[in-house]
């Protein structure tokens, strides 16, 4: 059970007065009073630039998707999680400044298109029924007419999203195999039931949006990731669909060591992997061909035209499996359908 502790000076905040209507709340002078828990909430007050393009490399093909981060920190215990290595804390940070985020939303350029969505350091909507930030969100962008806001989580928490005006929303769900999700993907929600969020979002009238990312090799691959696509083809209609993307497990070096001191039977302890250009290591280059191009032909089968990409792939890659380069970030990024639409 979670509990939340709030900055003193974060009183006045949104957030603040969205848990305090209903929940007890553990007043802090310093964050050195929190807990550092996954089961502790923090509702700080620090300043942040909140509205970021997403992070990128050179080497690899990367779209122009651009972050949000309210919070930082995430429920969930993932094996493959880059936070662990990247954030010095447990606690789910909750930046008290959502009035500042939605006005440097509302300070994007109207000369063009945005994808936006919150994601890089949290779970979109773990706990949006604590603090409705979905709610929140949806009255600011649905006055623009460049933004596509979206929601990427592993959870079902969907009650606020189906009580918002869906006009410029999407919901993504992160899918992997019931038994990959099983030893992977510690406190998520289930598949069954993050499809059925999915198909609830759908018939609201929201976007969709599925991230298989990563991939992560077994030998039992082909069968597991023909049954979850099976699974996901079945939930909603392909017309919802704005885009899925793909791609397969990829860390820092300093990862895997966590992996094994937390999670010793992972599958991610079972495989061989190269560092690559960018200083991440990967699988080999022919298991990463092999493994996106099933992936890709095996949704093919189901939904022909849904718009696929892959997130941090070499060019190279691209041109063997797609026959083409997507280019640099501006160009990439005007592939995408949803942005031709606008």
């Amino acid at each position: 059970m979670s509990r939340i502790y709030l900055d003193r000076n974060a009183l006045n905040s949104v957030p603040a007065k969205a848990v305090m209507k209903d929940r007890d709340v553990t007043l802090v002078d310093s964050v050195s009073e929190v807990p550092d828990e996954k089961t502790s909430i923090y509702i700080a007050d620090e300043r942040n630039t909140f509205v970021h393009r997403c992070p990128a490399t050179k080497i690899y093909r990367c779209c122009d998707y651009y972050v949000t981060d309210i919070s930082e920190g995430c429920p969930f215990d993932c094996t493959y999680c880059i936070l662990q290595s990247y954030l010095n804390h447990d606690y789910i940070k909750v930046y008290a400044g959502f009035e500042e985020a939605a006005q440097e939303i509302r300070n994007l350029p109207k000369d063009r298109f945005y994808r936006v969505g919150t994601g890089e350091l949290t779970d979109s909507l773990a706990l949006d029924h604590i603090f409705n930030f979905s709610g929140y969100i949806a009255e600011v962008v649905n006055k623009s007419d460049n933004i596509l806001f979206e929601f990427k989580t592993k959870s079902a928490n969907v009650g606020n999203l189906l009580n918002c005006n869906p006009k410029n929303l999407m919901a993504s769900w992160s899918l992997n195999p019931p038994s990959v999700m099983e030893a992977e993907e510690h406190g998520t929600a289930r598949i069954q039931d993050r499809l059925k969020a999915a198909k609830d979002c759908a018939a609201h009238g929201l976007g969709i949006g599925f991230h298989f990312d990563p991939l992560i090799w077994s030998d039992n691959f082909e069968k597991d990731y023909t049954e979850v696509i099976k699974m996901m083809a079945e939930s909603v209609p392909e017309a919802s669909v704005k885009y899925i993307s793909v791609s397969t497990f990829r860390f820092i070096p300093e990862l895997l060591d966590i992996v094994r001191q937390k999670f010793g039977s992972s599958l991610l302890l079972q495989s061989s992997y190269v560092k690559s250009l960018d200083g991440k290591m990967r699988y080999f280059k022919s298991q990463r061909v092999y493994m996106l191009e099933f992936f890709v032909k095996e949704v093919r089968k189901y939904w022909p035209d849904v718009f696929i990409y892959f997130c941090m792939e070499h060019e190279s890659v691209w041109k063997r499996i797609f026959s083409f380069d997507p280019g640099e970030r501006e160009d990439f990024e005007k592939r995408f359908p949803c942005a031709k639409n606008k």
